[in-house]
């Protein structure tokens, strides 16, 4: 019960007997069918389907997607047992399934505004992890100004006809499917002709490029969509409501985030303390410094959380997480590197007289703290955002 009295503690009240049941349930279904050690194949292919299988399997006990209403195969789960299951599956290190962008991101915004054929055609497939989803909305002039997108999609009959590009997709060379926003409609303000579209990534004309990172690593794609021909039942809330569907996409996505960061950070705290015992005083009062900022992300984070909870829309602490939980997670990963020492900056796939600290994951995590800071929003809008919502200072007249 130590997950429950931790939880209990994060969030200041007492847990009834119903999220202890629900963690025994939980236990015992994960006792019987996740693998212990999980080890996954080295092979990216063979790894990639080991993963979709352990989604699948978490889905035949409705632990796939627990947020979902139970009529999409979910457990309407409440806030506390969302925390419940997240660390009960941090604590036994069990894989992050591969379709979360489709779970905690497109599944909710198509039960909001997809239509009943969107709900019972994609929401199966997409919750057993048979098909894989991208989200398709920056492009090379339109990253932090979304509203400035290019890409179009020209009616013809009963189809769109789209041609543009997207760039910095995570997971677009494994996606089957890619949520994107089209321009459908020039001649109105820019925010009101968009719209909100489901794409097959084998459709004929579309290519991706993957984008090789300074870590070596290419987890991110340029996407060419070439008068890729989709279907108007494609369209999500119908033509030109693009952005406010989008709203709803983005709300789901920065409350996953926070909990993806608190298991990053986590980890990072303990390589650094376990290093930094024998370390110098003012190495330990760095360790110290960055342990209350950590506590303070998750503080913030919680507190978002709990504003989904009660279904209301994220406030000014959505941008304060990501600003400072990025700032903090560069930090720590700073100190990371120094508590090393040089071998810490040996990279995994050079070959020298040294030998990578832990196979060279914190120097790669360095190299990747530095995209954390655009990706989702960059840093200087996630200012603009607090400046304007929290601060009260006057909108930027060129921002549209």
């Amino acid at each position: 019960m130590s997950v429950l009295r931790g939880i209990a503690r994060d969030l200041g009240t007492a847990l009834g007997d119903g999220d202890e049941q629900f963690l025994a349930d939980l236990s015992a279904f994960l006792d019987e069918h996740a693998p212990s050690p999980f080890v996954l194949p080295d092979d990216p292919a063979e790894r990639l389907a080991a993963l979709r299988a352990w989604q699948a399997t978490l889905d035949e006990g409705r632990y796939a997607a627990i947020t979902w209403p139970a009529e999409h195969g979910g457990r309407d789960a409440t806030f506390t047992e969302q925390l419940i299951c997240h660390s009960e599956m941090a604590r036994r290190r069990l894989p992050t399934v591969p379709g979360r962008t489709g779970l905690s991101i497109l599944g909710p915004t198509l039960m909001v505004h997809g239509s009943e054929e969107q709900r019972a055609t994609v929401l199966p497939r997409l919750r057993r992890g048979d098909d894989l989803w991208c989200q398709g909305f920056s492009e090379p002039e339109a990253g932090s100004d979304l509203a400035s997108l290019r890409t179009f999609g020209a009616i013809d009959g009963n189809e769109l006809v789209i041609s543009g590009q997207k760039i910095w997709t995570s997971g677009a060379r494994e996606a089957d499917a890619m949520f994107a926003l089209v321009r459908t409609d020039r001649d109105v303000p820019k925010r009101d002709g968009i719209s909100y579209v489901l794409i097959p990534m084998s459709a004929p004309g579309v290519t991706v490029r993957p984008i090789e990172q300074i870590s070596g690593d290419a987890e991110f794609s340029e996407v060419f969509l070439d008068e890729v021909r989709v279907p108007l039942t494609n369209v999500v809330g119908g033509l030109g409501n693009g952005w406010a569907v989008m709203r709803t996409t983005l709300a789901n996505e920065r409350g996953v985030l926070f909990l993806g960061r608190q298991l990053a950070l986590a980890r990072q705290l303990a390589a650094i303390r376990d290093r930094a015992r024998t370390a110098d005083a003012h190495t330990r009062e760095r360790y110290a410094r960055a342990w209350c900022d950590a506590q303070l992300v998750r503080i913030n984070g919680l507190r978002g959380l709990a504003r989904a909870a009660d279904g209301l829309e994220p406030g000014p602490e959505a941008a304060m997480s990501k600003l400072f939980g990025q700032e903090t997670e560069k930090a720590l990963y700073e100190l990371l590197l120094d508590c090393c020492g040089p071998e810490g900056v040996i990279d995994r796939g050079l070959d020298g007289p040294g030998e990578a600290v832990d196979g060279g994951k914190w120097i790669l995590g360095w190299l990747r703290t530095r995209a954390s800071t655009i990706g989702g929003g960059t840093s200087e809008v996630q200012r603009n955002a607090l400046a304007e919502r929290l601060l009260g200072q006057p909108r930027d007249p060129w921002a549209d």
